[in-house]
């Protein structure tokens, strides 16, 4: 549980600044982080430039795989995770402001210190396996009363990651007919000091990522499976409610721990 605990911070950061983006492929070079907590802490999202809106609620289906010295044989555990943010300005930014009362799926979520908003961590499953997605907003703070059926099926990736990543080698990671119901995919490798983000397109994906060794070059040696690689497609709707517009985002999330030699 401690694992998949670390792994909701990232996870949940790249669901809300998938609302930054739009549908054509680009790409992010590495960039350094700050070590990935223990605790589940909401994250601070990035500036959006989609357009004109005023929150964010982004559903995500988790898988995460792992092993170690302890439990040496594939373990996978699936989840479900909830974030919403909602900001005092309609420019996709600013600050986020208390919207009230959040649920999804009728399941509360808690309003962390920031006025972001989190499932409860230890709840695993949010309804989300037949689709369904059922925002309910109280409203507050110009945020007005939502109740929003996000409808259509998650995207989904179909393909088995690697448990170890050579970072001398260019690596090779399966899309194309892999990913399906997405209109981009990111391809994440998170460690405790170095993040990589590369990023494509999902309607048609290409037929392979590739992380080059030069970026990956400044990668740390990881032995105890702690570092993370994630096959992240999503897809969006831009609901418009009492004439504020808002992003929904259904996001997939396919995370293996590995090691880096």
């Amino acid at each position: 549980m401690k694992k998949l605990l670390k792994l909701m911070v990232p996870v949940v950061a790249l669901a809300i600044g998938f609302a930054s983006c739009d549908k054509a492929t680009t790409t992010t070079t590495p960039t350094t982080t700050t070590p990935t907590p223990t605790t589940p802490t909401a994250p601070t999202p990035v500036t959006p430039n989609l357009g004109n809106f005023w929150g964010v609620m982004a559903a995500i289906q988790m898988e995460f795989s792992y092993s170690n010295a302890q439990v040496p044989f594939p373990v996978t555990i699936s989840s479900d995770v909830a974030v919403a943010s909602f900001y005092n300005s309609g420019t996709g930014g600013g600050s986020m402001v208390d919207a009230g009362s959040v649920s999804v799926n009728g399941n509360s979520m808690n309003k962390q210190t920031n006025n972001s908003y989190l499932n409860d961590p230890m709840k695993l499953d949010l309804g989300f396996s037949n689709g369904a997605v059922d925002w309910s907003v109280a409203g507050g703070n110009g945020i007005p009363a939502i109740s929003y059926s996000h409808t259509g099926s998650f995207p989904a990736y179909s393909s088995t990651l690697p448990t170890s990543i050579d970072k001398s080698k260019d690596l090779d990671i399966d899309l194309g007919s892999k990913v399906s119901g997405a209109d981009s995919v990111y391809v994440v490798i998170v460690t405790s000091s170095e993040t990589i983000i590369k990023r494509y397109k999902g309607n048609p994906a290409p037929s392979k990522a590739t992380i080059t060794a030069s970026e990956m070059s400044n990668l740390p040696t990881v032995s105890d499976n702690t570092a993370y690689l994630e096959i992240v497609p999503f897809t969006y709707k831009m609901p418009n409610v009492g004439g504020k517009q808002f992003v929904a985002i259904k996001e997939a999330a396919v995370v293996s721990g590995v090691n880096i030699n």
